[in-house]
């Protein structure tokens, strides 16, 4: 069957199955979950993957929520797989609390991820290789769970998941429909400052110190490259009693090196202190080659991708997926853009903008599938 009957064919599934990928899409929606958490929004997606077919194993890389689905072409090719998220924004209530909220568009990324893998599944005797869906927890950085665990992406390339699969691919809603080329670097360091409470004015806090140097470095440092995230400070009453301060700080840097010395500046910003680095995370390797077959997917969905896209202003640990395979991070777009991490971002995610986006992020994801498992000069 020629290649553009394939096309067609694989369309013609996707309309099929609109309503079930709004369904996933609305699932997701409902079912907000943390990240490391998500036990109701996995489980409803491998369910979802093992009826249209696909062989599925769960908790793998050490994540409970974590899991690869694996589905065989009809004929030999490529291995591709493809990212799944699933988990909910921490965001702020107005009570100050932690509340779990879909307004980064994880439940559209999803429903796309799992539609073009059931309609991947139905065209499955014209399939070129194998398409494996990696279903990966903790994409949200600032969430609990990830700062005390990791984040799914980084921990899936750390352990070997992507060991044997020949392109990895990741989309995500954006703004306009493009491969990013790049990313920043991205790396957690924390630090605790031990001291003593004092009445006194004239005598040094070292943990109320460190508060003042902490208050000034949004204007101290560019705070889009040095993010003050997390402060606690915690004391006895009397004089000369105990008193800790505990502060996280997110790092961006253009390179590894240019990270380093920023982590250094900061900590030269402080007096004694104990200090730790969360492992980083990489920057986006691009692949040209992958990269024109996720323009052509965009191509035959009828849509205009952007060659030149600005650069990724912020990290993501899909970074260090590129680090170990080819891999291209997709951003299918939407003319109005998106409001992320905000109460109306949610509402747009909720709404018919999400479901249209999953079903763009469902066909594009799946025509790039195809051309890859069928590509034999990758």
């Amino acid at each position: 069957m020629a290649p553009e009957q394939v096309d067609e064919r694989f369309k013609a599934a996707l309309d099929e199955r609109a309503a079930d990928v709004a369904a996933i899409v609305e699932f997701i929606t409902a079912h907000p979950e943390l990240a490391h958490e998500e036990v109701e929004s996995s489980e409803h997606l491998v369910a979802r993957l093992r009826d249209a077919g696909y062989s599925v194993t769960t908790g793998v890389a050490g994540m409970p929520t974590a899991f690869r689905a694996e589905l065989v072409g009809g004929a030999p090719g490529s291995t591709v797989g493809v990212v799944a998220v699933y988990d909910a924004v921490a965001a702020k209530s107005p009570e100050g609390d932690v509340a779990p909220v879909h307004s980064c568009g994880h439940g559209a990324q999803s429903g796309g991820v799992i539609g073009a893998a059931l309609a991947l599944a139905a065209v499955r005797d014209e399939l070129s290789g194998t398409v494996v869906i990696v279903g990966c927890p903790a994409d949200e950085i600032h969430s609990p769970r990830t700062r005390e665990l990791g984040s799914g992406k980084a921990l899936s390339a750390a352990r070997g998941l992507w060991d044997d699969i020949d392109v990895a691919l990741y989309p995500h809603p954006e703004f306009i429909d493009t491969v990013w080329p790049s990313s920043l670097w991205m790396r957690r360091e924390s630090v605790r400052i031990v001291g003593i409470r004092t009445l006194k004015r004239d005598v040094v806090s070292s943990p109320l110190d460190a508060l003042a140097v902490i208050a000034r470095i949004p204007s101290t440092f560019d705070p889009a490259r040095l993010m003050v995230e997390t402060v606690l400070l915690d004391g006895d009453v009397e004089e000369s009693a105990g008193m800790v301060i505990d502060a996280s700080f997110l790092l961006f840097a253009d390179t590894e090196q240019e990270l380093d010395a920023l982590a250094a500046e900061l900590r030269g910003q402080f007096g004694e202190g104990t200090w730790s680095s969360s492992a980083a995370i990489a920057e986006v390797r691009p692949d040209a080659a992958v990269t024109a077959l996720v323009a052509d997917a965009f191509a035959a969905a009828g849509r205009d991708f952007i060659a030149d896209p600005p650069a990724l202003g912020f990290a993501t640990d899909f970074g260090n997926v590129t680090q170990v395979v080819r891999a291209a991070i997709v951003g299918v777009g939407r003319e109005e853009g998106w409001r992320y991490h905000t109460p109306t971002g949610g509402e747009e995610f909720a709404g018919p903008a999400g479901t249209r986006n999953a079903l763009d992020i469902a066909e594009v994801i799946g025509l790039a599938a195809l051309r890859i498992g069928a590509a034999r000069d990758l």
